[in-house]
């Protein structure tokens, strides 16, 4: 079931980028994303609660949907690596504007899918779902900037993590990000 959403939502991110080529540019952007990641995995085992951290990088494809001029949906698709961990993230967001300075807030969903890492980790749960805010801002009509935040509701299970037996574990993450958008924006 996890590999068909993954399929579906992949579709409709490539249906949007097909369509946003032939849609007049003040409706639909097409754009390029890269930036920082910092996660913090939480896990339980048997009662017991621990933490770890980890950084790095992330880069992607973004669709920015006009559906009114204050209100935007954005879906895309960023290959992030963390540690040793490579993570494509799925987010969902809707965007409202705020006045004409290209100042946004930013709210909305992602899927997570764990390809592995240089370690085998044994994840028998590969996908989460998390919750997500942000904020974002205009630098150019071309270049914007944009942070997030997102929470994993979703409860991964591994085999082995960390050298320990079949545990709960989930991923909460701060991504930092600058962005190009193909065609400029019309404010500013």
């Amino acid at each position: 079931m996890p590999r068909i959403a993954l399929f579906i939502f992949i579709i409709l991110i490539s249906t949007s980028l097909l369509n946003a080529q032939g849609r007049r540019s003040k409706d639909t952007k097409v754009g390029f994303v890269a930036g920082y990641v910092y996660a913090q995995v939480n896990g339980e085992k048997e009662n017991a609660k621990w933490n770890d951290y980890g950084s790095g990088g992330y880069a992607g494809t973004f669709v920015d949907i006009y559906i009114t001029e204050k209100f935007h949906l954005q879906p895309a698709v960023n290959f992030a690596y963390v540690n040793d961990f490579n993570i494509i993230y799925l987010p969902l967001m809707l965007k409202y504007q705020i006045g004409q300075r290209g100042f946004n807030v930013q709210a909305g969903t992602q899927v997570t899918y764990l390809l592995g890492g240089d370690d085998a980790i044994g994840t028998k749960d590969q996908f989460g779902w998390e919750l997500g805010a942000g904020l974002g801002m205009d630098i150019t009509k071309s270049i914007f900037i944009q942070a997030r935040y997102t929470y994993e509701v979703s409860r991964r299970k591994v085999d082995d993590f960390l050298g320990l037996p079949s545990q709960d574990f989930k991923f909460n993450n701060i991504m930092i990000g600058i962005g190009y958008r193909l065609s400029p924006v019309d404010r500013l």
